[in-house]
Parts: structure tokens; C-alpha cells; sequence
């Protein structure tokens, strides 16, 4: 009995252990899951706070999307728009409504003038009120956070231009640095625009007082081509009439110094005027048929007496087989040819002067050679600049402006054409004028034909108009020479009058004259139907007076001065047609 009792107290024992083990372990089994709950809960109260942010950052994340997308379109609007178009108060109002419309900048200003373009004064203010202040630092500094007023302050200020561009930035301070980047490309936008109105303006003031100097050259030039010119009509056309008269020894001797002073001064005249043409971009040619052959007769013709007054071995040669037709200017070509040629002259003591007229390589080749005093070969290289002369001193022996040569380089190089030189000092000099012109052989049969016909020009009755009695009594006496007895009368209403009445061949006309001038008479003859030949007698030879005359209805132009022979071939070709001639 004794031993069952204490196997069976054993066993509770046993039993009891075994329970309070199972006890502990199910409290601690207890402890534990309290303890993963509470884990399991603050990890969720994590996770949904994480949750929370991460929503946070996606909508804040597409809002600056959104923002960037809508500033990237702005911008390229707004440089189509300001590359297009000049700042102006409408594009400016536009501009500053589109980005406060972005969210980002509540309110925005801009502020600029310049005293020198009207058309820059230019200010907008949205939701800034119009007496705001710009910070003392912008002025030396383009750009001004003002932390207190959320205000970003940006200048467009240069030397000329006083302003600035404000926003106020209202978004996150995470925001500012892209905000900021934004606002300075609009400004840089802004600058640039400024700057390239600012540039137009100037240049169009430029163009504007380029176009006035201009116009004051031409009128210069005008005023003053009349003015020398008139006053040489009369002495040269006085002197060519003289010599028609029997003066003995002496007065021939005066005669020729004045006839030589008087074509020393043309040439002077001539080079002043026409450099400064040339100059003023003035100069045009006039394209034409011209006769080659008969150019290097006149020029023989020109040069021939004061070569043998030199006792100088003079020769014009024309080349066999060269085309005799050819299409240029005559007058400027002529032009070259006679500086050149008296150069020779004038700077050949003793010896010989040759020239020689060809075609070479589809172009007018001009040769002319001399055994003179010769060029050094360090004053070769300034020969063509105005002004110059080999003999420059006050000793030299030579007349001259030191014109001529230049001129003729320019009027080659307006051809298209050079000229080029060889000499050497004492040994005489070569120059070689190269004009690439076109072959005109269809003018032949009609000059031949003109010139086979002969005219009885004293059948023709001819009407002058001109105001001063010295051009008056010069042409009158170079027509009576032709057997010619004009009508002159001193003014445009006076020439209406008489043409009412009287019939006329051709009209001499004067551009310049008092009451009524020349290009208004003709201008209201032609709207009558007036359809006789209108010469124009002009001092004036620039390319716009030319133009003048050609657009109030003039037929051809007699420039002054002119000599007998340059009348009468104005006659024979416009008299040709003349009812009188049968």
C-alpha cells in the first residue's frame, strides 16, 4: 500500500511539473503573439504611413510633370512668337496671363523704356501693383531673390533700355531652383528680343540718314555738275566760234591758250564729277552699239595735232579681222582711251606714242605704248589711287588732279575688264586695257544705211528753249553755221505758246529753267500727243537726271558742253524722219 501511495503521489508530481510547463509555455506562446501583434500593427501603421507619402510624392510628382510640360510649351511659344514679332504690350500682357495660369507664379510684372525707341516703352503688371520698386542690387546685379515678398527680380536693362521682369513664385521651396531656371530663359527671351528691335531701329535710322546723304550727294552733285557746266558751255562754244572768224597771229595764239584752258578745265570738271559719281555708286553705263573702227578715227582725229606739236611719232593702228561692231558705252570707253593716250602724250618729251586696237579672247584689247619719262616700279602699285601722281611736288613739270588714272580703273573694273602696266622708269611705259564686250554685227547695215543717207539739215526748222542768253547766242551761231535760223524762246510757257501755232522738227529743250522747266513741258506735250523729237540741252549727267529726262518723254540728250559737230550729229539723227527731208 505504502509503495502504490507513492508512485501515485510520483505521478501527480510528475503531472503537476507538466502542467505548470505547459502553464509557462502557454503564457509565454501568449507573451510572444502579444509581442508580433504589436509588431504586425506598427508595421502596418508604417506601411500606410509610407503609403501615405508615396501617394504624396506621385501627386506632387505629376503636378511638376504637369508644370515642366506646360513651361516647355510656353517657352517655344514664347520664342516663335518674340523671334517673329517685336516686343509689344499685347504679347507681353499674353505671355504674363499664361504663367500665372501655371499655378506656380501668382503674379508677375514687366517694365521697360528707352528714351530712343518709343516703341520700347512697354509695362504689364499682373496681380503686382504698378508702383512696385525694383531692390537698389539689381541695379548691378541681372537677377534679385527677395525672400520677404516670394518676389524673383530679373533685369533688362542695358545702356540704352531701363526695366525688369518680377514674378512672384508661390510653390515649394523644392520647386524654386526650376521655377528660377524658367524665369530666366523668359527674361533671356525678353533681353534678346529687346536687343533685336533695339538693332533694327538703328539700322533702320542708319538706312534713313544713309538715304538723305545720299540724296543731298545727288542733289550736290546735280547743283553743282549745272553750275560748272553752263558757265563752260559758253567759253569753250565761244572760243569754237571765234576760231570760225579771221584773227591774225596774236589773237590765234590767245585763242589757243584759251581754247587749251578751256579743255584743261572740262578734264578737270570731268574727273571731279564723275569720281564723285563713281564714289556715290552713281555711275551707270549706257549700252549700246558703238563703232570701233570709227572710235580710233576720232581718237586720231583728237590726239594727232597735239602729237605733232611735240614732234612725237603718233599712231593709232586698228587690227585686221577685229569685230568693228561691238555692244558698251562709247563715252566711258572713249573715256579711258583719251586719259590714257594724253597721258602718253603729255609725259613723252621725245620719241613716239603708239597705239594699237584689237580683239583678244572674245574682249576689246587697247594698247598704248610711249617712249617717255617711264614709271618707278615702287609707284606703279599707286598709280590708280586718287589723287596720286608719279611727280606729286610742287616742281613737277605735268598738270593734272591725278584723277584720270583712277577714274579709268574704276570704269574698267565697272566693265568688268583691267588694265595693266609696264614701264620702267625713264624707258617709256605700256598700258594694257582689257574690256570683255559682246559682238554686235546687226548694227552695221543700220549705221551704213545712216550713214550713206545725206540730210539737207538746213531744211529743218528747229525750236530752242533756253533761259540764258550766253547758251541762247551759242547755239543760235553754231546753227547758223549748219544754215539753220532757230526760234528761241527763255522758258517752258513761252515754248507751249509758240508750239500752238508753229510747227517745229525738233525741239531743243533746257532742263533747268525759271516759270516752267523743261521736264514739266515735255511731261504735258507728250500727255497731248505731242510726237516730235524733244533733245534735252543738260549740264546734268548723272544717272537720275538721265532718268528725269527719259521719264518726262525726251528722245535723246545734248550734254553741255557741247561742240558743233555733236549738234549737228544730234540733228542728222533726229531730223532724219522729218517730213521736210522728202
Amino acid at each position: 500500500m505504502g509503495l502504490e501511495r507513492m508512485d501515485l503521489e510520483r505521478q501527480v508530481a510528475l503531472m503537476q511539473k507538466k502542467i505548470d510547463r505547459e502553464r509557462d509555455a502557454r503564457k509565454m506562446a501568449e507573451m510572444l503573439l502579444e509581442s508580433k501583434s504589436l509588431e504586425l500593427y506598427q508595421a502596418k501603421q508604417l506601411i500606410e504611413q509610407n503609403l501615405a507619402q508615396v501617394r504624396d510624392k506621385l501627386a506632387s510628382g505629376s503636378e511638376f510633370l504637369s508644370y515642366q510640360h506646360k513651361m516647355d510649351n510656353l517657352l517655344l511659344s514664347i520664342g516663335h512668337t518674340l523671334l517673329k514679332y517685336p516686343p509689344s504690350t499685347l504679347i507681353i500682357k499674353d505671355l504674363l496671363d499664361a504663367l500665372i495660369n501655371s499655378r506656380v507664379v501668382s503674379a508677375c510684372a514687366v517694365n521697360f523704356s528707352c528714351d530712343s525707341t518709343p516703341a520700347l516703352n512697354i509695362a504689364y503688371f499682373s496681380g503686382i501693383d504698378n508702383t512696385i520698386v525694383p531692390p537698389d542690387t539689381l541695379v548691378s546685379r541681372e537677377e534679385c531673390w527677395d525672400e520677404s515678398q516670394q518676389l524673383y527680380w530679373l533685369s533688362l536693362g542695358n545702356s540704352a533700355v531701363k526695366g525688369y521682369f518680377v514674378t512672384r513664385i508661390g510653390k515649394t521651396r523644392e520647386w524654386h531652383m526650376t521655377v528660377r531656371k524658367h524665369m530666366n530663359l523668359i527674361g533671356e527671351m525678353l533681353r534678346a528680343s529687346i536687343d533685336r528691335q533695339l538693332k533694327l531701329e538703328e539700322a533702320i535710322r542708319a538706312r534713313k540718314s544713309a538715304e538723305e546723304s545720299e540724296k543731298l550727294t545727288r542733289d550736290f552733285l546735280a547743283m553743282i555738275n549745272h553750275e560748272l557746266r553752263t558757265p563752260l558751255n559758253g567759253l569753250l562754244g565761244t572760243a569754237e566760234l571765234l576760231s570760225d572768224t579771221e584773227l591774225d597771229n596774236h589773237q590765234n595764239s590767245l585763242l589757243k591758250t584759251l581754247n587749251h584752258s578751256g579743255e584743261l578745265l572740262r578734264a578737270i570738271i570731268n574727273n571731279l564729277l564723275d569720281y564723285s559719281k563713281i564714289n556715290a555708286g552713281m555711275m551707270e553705263l549706257a549700252i549700246k552699239p558703238f563703232d570701233c573702227r570709227l572710235m580710233a578715227n576720232v581718237l586720231n582725229d583728237i590726239f594727232l595735232q597735239p602729237a605733232r606739236e611735240k614732234q612725237l611719232n603718233f599712231s593709232i593702228h586698228f587690227v585686221p579681222n577685229s569685230p568693228q561692231w561691238l555692244m558698251g558705252d562709247e563715252d566711258r570707253i572713249k573715256q579711258i582711251f583719251v586719259n590714257l593716250i594724253g597721258n602718253a602724250i603729255k609725259f613723252t618729251e621725245k620719241g613716239f606714242v603708239s597705239v594699237t586696237i584689237g580683239w583678244h579672247d572674245e574682249a576689246l584689247q587697247f594698247v598704248v605704248s610711249d617712249s617717255g619719262c617711264g614709271i618707278a616700279k615702287e609707284q606703279i602699285a599707286s598709280l590708280f589711287q586718287p589723287f596720286k601722281q608719279a611727280d606729286n611736288s610742287s616742281k613737277r613739270q605735268h598738270e593734272g588732279t591725278g584723277l584720270g588714272l583712277a577714274i579709268c580703273g574704276k570704269l574698267a573694273e565697272q566693265m568688268k575688264g583691267r588694265i595693266e602696266i609696264e614701264s620702267t622708269a625713264g624707258q617709256g611705259s605700256i598700258f594694257t586695257v582689257t574690256l570683255p564686250l559682246d559682238v554686235n554685227p546687226s548694227a552695221v547695215i543700220k549705221n551704213d544705211v545712216l550713214r550713206n543717207k545725206t540730210l539737207p539739215i538746213s531744211d529743218l526748222t528747229i525750236l530752242v528753249v533756253e533761259d540764258l542768253k550766253t547758251n541762247q547766242m551759242i547755239i543760235k551761231l553754231m546753227l547758223a553755221k549748219f544754215g539753220i535760223t532757230p526760234v528761241i524762246v527763255s522758258n517752258g510757257e513761252k515754248a507751249l505758246g509758240i508750239l500752238k501755232s508753229q510747227d517745229f522738227d525738233i525741239v531743243f529743250m533746257d532742263c533747268r529753267m525759271p516759270i516752267l522747266d523743261g521736264f514739266a513741258t515735255t511731261k504735258w506735250l507728250r500727255s497731248e500727243g505731242y510726237s516730235k523729237p524733244i533733245i534735252a540741252l543738260t549740264a546734268g549727267t548723272t544717272k537720275a537726271e538721265r532718268e528725269d529726262c527719259f521719264s518726262a518723254g525726251m528722245d535723246d540728250i545734248l550734254s553741255k558742253p557741247y561742240q558743233s559737230v555733236e549738234l549737228r550729229e544730234m540733228i542728222e539723227k533726229w531730223g532724219a524722219g522729218a517730213g521736210s527731208l522728202g
